[in-house]
């Protein structure tokens, strides 16, 4: 059964919000930095911090009766099996890793509302169809390897990126060593591509998180429900004009390359926000030649970037930005080139999850607004292999990836209540209405 089922009237299970919340407060409290140092979480993988948040996980896993493991990519999860020994698996999850000086949600919300579905299923009793997983996939964040643990699950891990994973991670010798102790296969690149699970053993995916942008705060809604995850594309623009004495060149004949990079990174805001509403594009970084104050520039180079939740919104974003260097550059009368340096295609979730997921927030009564997510999340990953979903809840202020993001309490219990309807729906046996 990898199908979404549609069930009309599944059992009526509830979350016990005082634990799930003191089990949140319990891992924010882990790897915190004091506020002279910054402040927020430092949980990098395989610090003893990231360990200590894991050991949580387990912990709670095994208390719960629920089936521990770590696969060679190091991801751990925990597991309440299905009816049979070759009954799929619905995967819940996210991460426990941060950013550096993160929150206290980011990541942490999916792993410990999976953790508090599988506890209420456990403790229910009720039969199931299939098997339901929790994960905390390594390195979501990229410390080391963007989506590291989420693409060696899907099998989109290749080995020349597991080895520049582990020449990342070797810059801390001790967490290696630690993880290498502990993770079966020692970490080798061969071992970690064995984590790879085949598509037909997995039911689907489903991944709870805050939304870390100000959209579901600003509507007055508390359910989010994904529609696509964002493609990225990245570009250096380059910029070519004419070295000339800063003092005895008049302004009407020079040909400044930096007047030029600064007139696409003016225009590029106000036109992306009328052109694609729902699109970004950052100029993220600047480059000057040669970078004193008595030469006009002769080079300039942008480090630019786009995100969209369709390929043609990143094919459109892409033209204007082509568009306006092209004018830029020929306003000073100079030269121009686009560069593309990273690029990754717009994952759409899956209707009927999505359709699920509905279901789900209406039982409770709760409004949802539809979204695409413009940051990059390990459902990505698992979506090119198996129905995958994805639930967010809002961020005051939309803030994350900092020390002041923050997810009002309300709002991660009904998130986590919803995850647990829908799953409810997806693996219990279907009951006479």
């Amino acid at each position: 059964m990898n199908g979404v089922p549609r069930n009309e009237a599944p059992p009526a299970l509830e979350i016990q919000a005082e634990r799930f919340l003191a089990d949140l407060e319990a891992v924010a409290a882990i790897g915190r930095l004091p506020d002279a140092a910054g402040g927020g979480r430092e949980r990098r993988p395989f610090s003893s911090a990231h360990w200590a948040a894991r050991e949580f996980l387990m912990d709670g896993a095994r208390r719960a009766g629920l089936e521990v493991q770590i696969d060679p990519a190091g991801n751990v999860s925990a597991r309440l099996p299905g009816p049979t020994a070759d009954a799929p698996t619905l995967l819940l999850g996210s991460h426990l890793d941060t950013v550096p000086h993160g929150g206290p949600y980011d990541g942490a919300l999916g792993v410990l509302a999976g953790l508090e579905v599988l506890r209420v299923l456990a403790e229910s009793g009720i039969p199931r169809r299939c098997g339901v997983e929790v994960v905390d996939f390594t390195d979501e964040e990229g410390r080391f390897g963007d989506l590291f643990g989420s693409r060696a699950l899907s099998g989109q891990l290749t080995r020349e990126q597991a080895v520049a994973f582990l020449e990342r991670a070797g810059a801390y010798p001790e967490d290696l060593a630690r993880a290498r102790e502990r993770i079966p296969g020692g970490l080798s690149p061969e071992a970690v591509l064995q984590a790879r699970r085949p598509p037909e053993s997995l039911a689907g995916y489903l991944e709870l998180h805050i939304e870390q942008g100000p959209r579901l705060e600003r509507a007055g809604v508390s359910i989010g429900i994904v529609t696509a995850i964002f493609g990225r594309r990245s570009w250096l623009a380059t910029f070519r004009g004419r070295r000339d004495h800063a003092g005895t060149t008049p302004m009407e004949v020079r040909s400044d390359a930096l007047v030029a990079a600064a007139e696409l990174i003016r225009e590029l805001p106000q036109w992306v926000s009328e052109a694609v509403p729902q699109g970004v594009a950052t100029c993220g970084n600047i480059q000057v030649d040669p970078g004193v104050y008595n030469v006009v520039p002769g080079r300039a180079v942008v480090w630019i970037e786009a995100r969209a939740a369709t390929l043609e919104e990143l094919d459109r974003l892409e033209q204007g930005i082509r568009e306006r260097a092209a004018k830029a550059a020929g306003a000073v009368g100079g030269q121009w080139a686009l560069r593309s340096t990273a690029r990754s295609e717009p994952t759409p979730m899956d209707p009927a999850v999505r359709a699920l997921l509905h279901r789900a927030a209406a039982r409770r009564g709760v409004p949802c607004l539809d979204l695409p997510s413009g940051a990059g999340h390990d459902a990505q990953m698992l979506a090119r292999i198996t129905p995958t979903g994805m639930l967010f809840v809002p961020s005051v202020e939309g803030r994350s990836h900092c020390p002041q993001e923050f997810t009002r309490p309300e709002d991660r219990v009904i998130g986590a209540q919803v995850l647990l309807d829908a799953v409810v729906e997806w693996v219990v046996e279907p009951r006479a209405a």
